[in-house]
């Protein structure tokens, strides 16, 4: 079955060979190596006595492996996922601050590590008490993302067995949580990153186990990670949604591709839909139609309110809309989410009927517009997904609409 022919990384042409000192590692077959310098220890810090990571000249080497359950993912995972009932818009809500009602939203996405944390200060004990504390619907669905910053990630790590976190969360009605993001940075010996896929699954085992719908976050870095989990999706075909987040390294519209493009193989392989959870994906939806399900997730109209702007319905422009000292920002944010969760499913509704298109290409704000009934005359929709944004266009995505602080002059686009 042939797929779409890709390069060993992002950013690396098909039939670059790996480095030189990668030919004769003994870790080869489980890495797959690097292609861009002489082998992954080009990287090391050159300070074992002190170094944490997961590298062979590090003194801790043998001990951050035997923690992580070792670096070959091959094999039978504990991981169980509830049926798909996801829509095509999330809105990912960061507090109950400022607000007095519920979001008008019938799933919700929260931060795992907002919700559980060792040593919160708020420990939940009803889904109830969960959902008054963030100012969400008794009958909304959660989507918890476990997405956050190393510290926080690695926090959740060391405590998570001990203090028991997994069974908290599975009391808090919670639909489906997605597995840790353990980074993959670049600047860091290879076995860091088979070290933090391995936590990923034993997280989302310890999930499952306490009876949790637990959907895999897919980091990867090269060929030999998405052939790991291309094995992975084919040994456990009861999982059909992913997760990726592209508010980081994938922002990147070239390298969002390559790994957009992974998944696309990967499903056609498999000879079966994948369900993709896009954080902060919405400025990749051209190139995510290859797939058979998206769901975009982010925290846009959340920060747009706190930042006292306004979603227009007409024109998809953001306006300032000042409120009174210790005023809500309920009404704010009940037609930002209204709005923009309409705009983003009218926009994959129509993206459907052309099918993934070139990376340049990407949903503009006059593609919001005419989501929302006021299209720019005289160009027709089709246009707008060819051919970029000219430079200088009013409605075109100088900033992207998934960046949560955004400057105060910004209005054009979303």
């Amino acid at each position: 079955m042939t797929g779409i022919p890709l390069g060993p990384t992002s950013q690396t042409s098909p039939g670059t060979p790996t480095g030189l000192g990668c030919q004769r590692c003994e870790l080869l077959d489980l890495c797959g190596g690097i292609f861009d310098a002489f082998d992954c220890l080009s990287r090391c810090c050159n300070k074992p006595d002190e170094c944490t990571l997961a590298c062979p000249r590090s003194q801790s080497f043998a001990q951050v492996i035997q923690d992580a359950g070792g670096l070959d993912a091959a094999r039978s995972w504990g991981i169980g996922q509830a049926r798909n009932d996801l829509p095509a818009y999330v809105p990912h809500i960061h507090n109950g601050s400022g607000r007095s009602s519920s979001v008008p939203s019938s799933y919700v996405a929260l931060t795992t590590f907002d919700v559980v944390s060792p040593n919160a200060e708020t420990v939940f004990s009803s889904p109830d008490e969960l959902r008054q504390h963030f100012r969400i619907s008794r009958d909304a669905h959660v989507l918890l993302l476990s997405v956050g910053k190393d510290n926080r990630l690695e926090h959740y790590w060391r405590w998570s067995v001990a203090r028991g976190l997994a069974k908290n969360l599975a009391t808090l009605g919670v639909a489906h949580i997605t597995a840790p993001n353990f980074s993959f940075p670049l600047d860091v010996p290879r076995p860091e990153h088979l070290v933090n896929r391995m936590r990923s699954l034993k997280c989302a085992e310890q999930l499952s186990a306490a009876g949790l719908s637990v959907i895999p976050h897919m980091n990867a870095f090269n060929q030999q990670d998405w052939d790991c989990w291309r094995d992975f999706l084919k040994d456990h075909m009861h999982i059909k949604v992913v997760a990726q987040e592209f508010q980081t390294g994938l922002a990147s519209r070239t390298r969002a591709k390559w790994h957009i493009e992974q998944l696309c193989n990967i499903q056609q392989f498999l000879g079966r839909g994948l369900h993709l959870v896009a954080v902060a994906g919405r400025r990749h939806l051209a190139i995510l139609m290859g797939l058979t399900g998206v769901t975009v997730v982010d925290s846009v109209p959340f920060m747009r309110a706190c930042n006292r702007r306004l979603l227009e319905k007409g024109t998809g422009k953001w306006v300032v809309r000042l409120t009174g000292r210790g005023d809500p920002i309920d009404d704010l944010l009940c037609r930002n989410v209204t709005v923009y969760t309409r705009a983003v499913e009218k926009i994959i509704a129509t993206m459907r009927l052309t099918g993934p298109v070139a990376p340049e290409s990407r949903p503009t704000g006059a593609d919001i517009a005419g989501a929302l009934g006021n299209a720019p005359p005289a160009v027709s929709d089709r246009q707008l997904w060819l051919w970029p944004p000219a430079a200088g266009n009013p409605h075109s995505l100088a900033t992207p609409m998934d960046q949560e602080a955004a400057p105060v002059e910004f209005r054009a686009g979303l």
